[in-house]
């Protein structure tokens, strides 16, 4: 049973107002032309995104958001996934809304998240690789603060009108909010395996003002923490929503390709393959269910993302291997639409952390003794 098919009038709604932009905007063709391009997604459809609410699905009320839940945002991502066209919600909806939404209450904070649900801001955290905190540091200067140094892994940089900057301070990390045009922010590109781009971040002695902390060490790392890891489950349902993709892909492929004369779907060796996928991919369902349950506490919320997004993210990595295979190796073409949504698969898979990096998360947190 899919923990987030209920009856809930609000999840239904987004569903459907997803599943109709998917059959309405869905275009492979645009894909592969964005491909290695900025900001690397559909300007407009960002907007639609914006008109319809979509930016402020987890921004509070209070802040001008819609106020909704993390079940909402991924039953959202895991219909748009389906089409491609999730970009970037994840990056800028999600991670960098939560680290504001759990920084401290402050007028900046409340601008930012009031313009980021209006779609007039678009924030994007800055990190380096494997999750880490930046390698910044930022010098007090008395009437303000300078910033240098690097951020390797900015995910959103690309469009974002904001970045949000943990620095280095006497006494940890803070963060800071940068416009992105700002003097002495230089930002080049990696192109992850779906030719999206990934921003990295150089700062060469930026100066701001004191007001642009929003959050002070401890509170900052609080927040940045909490956010990971409830984008971590939100990220899992959007590789739910490819799994599920790909494997209908795959079934449909197999009662119409022949061979020998007989649909490859009528072999029961290839039939057991497909239950085990099938299988596969509701345990990905269970394991979100899980996570969306667990995710509303923040003591269980560690335990709740890694277990999601490990399993969902091996699902996902499993069955586009298997739907290749079962394609006849055509899904690994340029040609073949399969291959777009295998390495979307294998960009988001890697991103906070892939299945492998989720187990090792669960041992040095001490749960596997627990």
């Amino acid at each position: 049973m899919d923990p987030i098919s209920t009856d809930d009038s609000m999840i239904a709604e987004l569903r459907d107002g997803a599943q109709r932009l998917v059959a309405d905007y869905t275009d492979h063709g645009r894909t592969r032309r964005m491909r290695r391009t900025l900001p690397g997604h559909d300007l407009e459809l960002a907007a639609t995104f914006a008109e319809l609410g979509w930016f402020g699905v987890l921004v509070p009320e209070a802040d001008g958001g819609i106020g909704l839940g993390l079940a909402e945002m991924a039953t959202l991502v895991r219909e748009l996934e389906k089409g491609l066209i999730a970009e970037p919600l994840l990056a800028q909806a999600v991670l960098a809304a939560r680290v504001l939404v759990h920084a401290p209450a402050g007028p900046a904070r409340s601008r930012l998240l009031a313009g980021l649900a209006a779609g007039e801001i678009r924030p994007a955290l800055a990190l380096d690789f494997d999750d880490a905190l930046p390698t910044v540091t930022a010098t007090d200067e008395g009437e303000g603060f300078r910033l240098s140094g690097t951020a390797l892994s900015v995910a959103g940089a690309a469009g974002a009108t904001h970045l949000l900057v943990p620095a280095q301070l006497d006494k940890g990390y803070g963060l800071f909010l940068l416009p992105a045009d700002a003097p002495g922010i230089t930002l080049s590109w990696l192109w992850r395996a779906d030719d999206s781009p990934l921003g990295q971040l150089t700062l060469t002695g930026v100066t701001v003002p004191d007001e642009v902390l929003l959050a002070p060490p401890m509170a900052a790392e609080a927040a940045i923490s909490r956010a990971l890891d409830e984008t971590r489950v939100v990220a899992a349902g959007a590789l739910l929503g490819l799994t599920e993709h790909m494997l209908a892909m795959t079934l449909e492929y197999m009662g119409i390709r022949r061979q020998y004369d007989q649909l490859i779907g009528s072999f029961q060796a290839l039939q057991h393959k497909a239950v085990d996928l099938y299988i596969e991919k509701e345990r990905a369902v269970a394991a979100l269910g899980f996570g969306l349950s667990r995710a509303i506490d923040p003591t269980t919320l560690p335990l709740a993302a890694l277990r999601a997004k490990g399993r969902c993210s091996e699902a996902a990595s499993r069955i586009a291997r298997e739907a290749i295979q079962l394609h006849g190796a055509i899904g690994f073409t340029e040609e073949h639409d399969l291959g777009l949504y295998v390495k979307r698969a294998l960009t988001l898979s890697a991103w906070l952390g892939n299945a492998g990096e989720q187990r090792r998360r669960f041992v040095s947190m001490g749960l596997a003794l627990a």
